[in-house]
């Protein structure tokens, strides 16, 4: 009885949406809009400086909506992102704090869900074994089993719906999810990116195009950051759109939204091409994932090093007003054209009352990994960009920014306090012991909620975040070229 409910259930859902898609095809749906929310919060890295290490603070954002899963739906907040492939919710089975303290699906009360036993989307029967997924995330991890539901980002109107599989998070350790606002990841990567075909929310969208604009709001103005699902939008724009292609394998195989780049350029009072692609081919190419999940710039460490000892830009920011543009050159067509991304100042450092720092960072990946670049909101708050799957190409056009001062960002000022009685009731030691085993690092997301005095986390009330910038690096004057 209970396989013959899901087998309806499926094909009710099934005959509903080609129903859906079959109207929308014929009277054509309008794009499809959502509002993202904003989310701070802290990135403590260490640096080489003057010959010692220096710690970072930078801010980093994600931004975040809601969706409805399940008939009738349940709803989610989720972070949507280019960088990832999957849906991944926590559900009903997971007891751990961080998913109690989060929106969980329950797919008893859905009557179209469906429980997946591979991810070729075989429907779990009595007495099957099924798979899982585990995914890590900085210092944590979650586990998850497969399940096939109907999903929606715009529920209450009906739109954007589809029938996808994902990944239902059955264990997930405390930290860092217990204090995030959203409840999970919505993986707007291409097909390679997620487990399956299946899996793929873009792939199995019908009645939209395959083509999606997004818009990362101004911080020091009144804008919102959204995106918008079957179109590209121009009047988010300030300029046309430039389109640059994703090649075959990176689109099929690996699944980031990745372009090519062949140099930056920093615009001193003579600019420097700096040859942090170069491949020893006609048309030096690096692989660059646009991601909307990330707020930094980075890149292999050679060519991110490379590129902040050439800006130079000083920790008590007494040069920032002569601080050169950055410039990116991005792989256009096979014949060697480029498209310029320029980045002003105000966009690649950091600037607050206790100094500056560069908002690029190092990414270092497994040796079996290629190496690649990864454009997160550094760049997207500058360019509103068009991500289209069906002609495998992502477009850059200047985002149209409504006027503010862009001196400083502004961030919340943080707590300047020991919660001990938190820890306990997390199962875990005091403050002072915490901080004297040296754990406050490894622990950070903990620490930083809980222990901000003994581990050093404090900010002065109404001051920007302090940072110390500058990398300590080593520029060998081969690797740099004058155009």
């Amino acid at each position: 009885w209970l396989k013959f409910t899901e087998q309806y259930a499926a094909m009710h859902w099934r005959c509903i949406a080609l129903l859906v898609a079959t109207l929308q095809a014929a009277h054509g749906q309008q794009p499809l809009t959502i509002e993202l929310k904003r989310y701070d919060s802290e990135f403590r890295r260490k640096i080489r400086h003057a010959g010692s290490i220096v710690h970072q603070l930078l801010h980093v954002s994600e931004f975040y909506g809601e969706i409805g899963v399940g008939t009738p739906p349940q709803m989610f907040r989720v972070v949507f992102d280019t960088g990832s492939g999957n849906l991944v919710i926590p559900t009903v089975k997971c007891q751990s704090k961080a998913c109690i303290e989060h929106k969980r699906f329950d797919s008893s009360v859905s009557s179209t869900a469906v429980q997946v036993a591979y991810d070729d989307d075989t429907p779990v029967e009595e007495g099957d074994d099924r798979d899982t997924t585990t995914i890590s995330y900085g210092s944590g991890k979650l586990t998850g089993e497969y399940v096939r539901d109907a999903v929606c980002m715009d529920p209450s109107n009906g739109g954007g719906c589809t029938e996808i599989d994902f990944l239902g998070v059955k264990e997930e350790t405390t930290f860092p999810f217990i204090h995030l606002p959203f409840d999970g990841i919505f993986g707007l990567g291409l097909s390679g990116l997620s487990v399956g075909n299946n899996f793929n929310f873009l792939a199995r969208l019908k009645g939209l195009p395959q083509v999606f604009t997004a818009f990362v709001a101004d911080p020091k103005v009144d804008e919102a950051t959204a995106l918008s699902f079957g179109a590209v939008r121009h009047e988010w724009m300030a300029s046309p759109v430039q389109w640059a292609p994703i090649q075959r394998d990176w689109h099929d195989v690996q699944g980031y939204w990745m372009v090519g780049m062949t140099k930056a350029v920093v615009h001193g009072t003579t600019p420097v091409a700096l040859a942090v692609c170069d491949d020893a081919t006609s048309i030096p190419r690096c692989k660059v994932a646009v991601d909307t999940g990330s707020s930094l710039l980075m890149g292999p460490r050679e060519g991110i090093e490379l590129i902040c000892s050439t800006l130079a830009v000083a920790n008590d920011c007494s040069n920032f007003d002569a601080l050169p543009s950055l410039e990116f050159e991005i792989v256009s067509d096979d014949s060697g054209g480029t498209i310029s991304l320029v980045l002003e100042k105000e966009l690649y450092v950091e600037r607050n009352d206790n100094g500056c720092a560069v908002r690029l960072h190092p990414l270092d990946v497994p040796a079996s990994v290629p190496p690649m670049w990864v454009f997160g909101h550094v760049v997207l708050q500058k360019y509103a960009t068009v991500y289209d799957a069906e002609h495998r190409r992502i477009g850059f056009a200047l985002a149209k920014h409504k006027a503010g001062d862009s001196s400083v960002i502004p961030f919340a000022a943080t707590s300047c306090s020991d919660d001990d009685a938190g820890m306990k009731a997390n199962n875990l030691p005091g403050c002072v012991e915490l901080a004297s085993e040296s754990l406050c690092s490894q622990f950070e997301p903990v620490a930083r909620r809980f222990c901000q005095r003994s581990c050093g986390f404090c900010v002065r009330k109404g001051v920007k975040v302090a940072t110390n910038g500058g990398f300590s690096l080593h520029a060998p004057s081969s690797r740099s070229i004058e155009p």
